[in-house]
């Protein structure tokens, strides 16, 4: 048993090569892929350890803490496989010597694998993608799962994962839909016939917009008429979401919602027009009478939508019945309906209450609604072709009443950048305000010392109430808000 050790001592331990005064030995090969594997168990459980239990509390976020921990698991492995060499007496100019002689022979075939590491390093230190990122390439979209030193894991959104080397990656151009965060625009593009009317698409559209549960109110929807089609009047809807990397999702309910309110508007997305209808009534009277019920059915015209929807009145046509735009012009009119949409409140239904956010201005279409200061006063009611919510707008502060419909009823809802193009472009609404302002007085009183408190009421209401009025106005058109 003896001379088996010390025979298989003798043949681990001959130089295998002779480099000058180092040689390469079985036992320094051995020894060096045992070091390599601990130190790569080490890296790895200490890269899970470092980026759950420690940077996670330190409140790094997901693809920093990844990128942090893989390049610290990779040189404390690299010190750690040095470190377990010496002491195990490993002679390291050995390995050295044979790493330079293979270099040589098989430089040209690590070139790959040098040029992933390189651009693996420089995406961990860039951060331009980091872990859980949410991209696009070539046609694939899906979020980050791994990035490591020679390739870049990225999970689909059907759960595939795909492996793209770091320089395959690196050298070409991938779409990052959360570089800074989640939230970002999304579009939808539809194309309607020509004879539909651009005004009423872009209606249908905006109010498809708001009626979607994912869309964030942060930006207003915006649509733009892009082309003149050959077949088609060419729109494209954009809306701003939370999250923009579930955007396959948040198109796919709008396009349900879409095509619902174009059919309400008896409006037809567009199709190429190559069918030819030949109708000749001749065949029909000439016809059998085994005969005559096919016939009549080829003769019968093709529906085009479906009695369940009726067909709502254009917030356009609502608007032009009021007094101050009944003088406005179809463009004129267009530009109104992009800064607002539609908001339909059933009898009893709050518009909002005392205490929200003063975040929109109404004008009442169709209907009526009401409020009070106290529970016990008299309501005060609202009918259409009157305006409210501009009270809490201009001053920036919470809803002081609740409003709530007397009956069905339509307003028109605009946002405060709306709410400044609106006044800006209909001087008869921006006087209108002004004199209605009366109507806010017992508001006031109730809210007297509060407001003063905020410093949004001074002696300049006392003197003068429909002055103060004018200012807060002009405050909105001020440059720096």
């Amino acid at each position: 048993m003896g001379s088996l050790f010390q025979t298989l001592n003798q043949v681990l331990n001959a130089p295998i090569l002779n480099f000058g005064s180092a040689s390469l030995t079985l036992s320094a090969i051995a020894q060096f892929m045992l070091v390599l594997l601990i130190a790569l168990l080490v890296a790895l459980a200490f890269k899970r350890l470092f980026a759950d239990q420690i940077l996670s509390r330190l409140g790094f976020k997901q693809g920093t803490r990844e990128s942090i921990a893989t390049i610290t698991s990779y040189g404390l492995g690299v010190m750690l496989g040095l470190l377990l060499l010496q002491m195990l007496g490993v002679n390291l100019a050995s390995i050295a010597v044979l790493a330079g002689s293979l270099g040589i022979g098989i430089g040209f075939g690590l070139q790959d694998l040098t040029r992933n590491f390189t651009s693996g390093i420089a995406m961990l230190v860039e951060q331009k993608l980091k872990v859980g990122d949410f991209v696009e390439w070539e046609g694939q979209a899906g979020y980050i799962a791994e990035i490591s030193l020679r390739s870049t894991v990225i999970r689909t959104i059907t759960q595939r994962h795909i492996i793209i080397p770091n320089s395959t990656l690196a050298g070409n151009q991938v779409t990052n839909w959360t570089y800074n965060d989640t939230k970002g625009w999304v579009s939808v593009i539809v194309s309607v016939a020509h004879e539909s009317d651009p005004v009423v698409v872009i209606e249908a559209l905006l109010d498809s917009a708001y009626l979607e549960e994912t869309v964030s109110y942060e930006y207003p929807p915006e649509v733009y008429l892009t082309n003149f089609g050959q077949n088609s009047l060419d729109f494209i809807l954009w809306i701003w979401v939370d999250r923009v990397d579930l955007k396959h999702k948040t198109e796919s309910s709008l396009r349900f919602i879409i095509d619902q309110n174009l059919r309400q508007h008896r409006i037809r997305l567009a199709s190429p027009r190559y069918d030819l209808w030949h109708r000749n009534p001749n065949i029909v009277l000439q016809s059998s009478v085994d005969d005559y019920g096919d016939y009549a059915y080829v003769q019968q015209a093709v529906p085009t939508f479906s009695d369940t929807y009726p067909k709502p009145v254009a917030v356009r046509d609502l608007l032009r019945q009021l007094p101050y735009f009944a003088e406005c012009n179809t463009l004129e009119l267009r530009k109104l309906v992009e800064i607002g949409y539609r908001r339909r409140l059933e009898m009893g239904e709050v518009l909002y209450k005392a205490g929200d956010p003063g975040d929109a201005f109404y004008i009442i279409l169709l209907g009526a609604v009401k409020y009070s200061l106290n529970g016990n006063d008299q309501p005060t009611i609202m009918r259409a072709g009157q305006f409210i919510g501009e009270f809490s707008l201009m001053l920036g502060i919470p809803r002081t009443v609740t409003v709530t419909a007397l009956e069905d009823t339509t307003v028109f809802a605009i946002s405060p950048d709306g709410f400044k193009k609106i006044l800006q472009s209909q001087p008869r609404l921006y006087d209108m305000i002004v004199q209605e302002m009366g109507r806010h007085e017992a508001e006031l009183v109730q809210q007297n010392r509060r407001l003063r408190e905020l410093g949004l009421i001074t002696q300049d209401y006392d003197k003068n109430p429909v002055a103060w009025v004018q200012k807060q106005l002009e405050k909105l058109f001020s440059p720096h808000t």
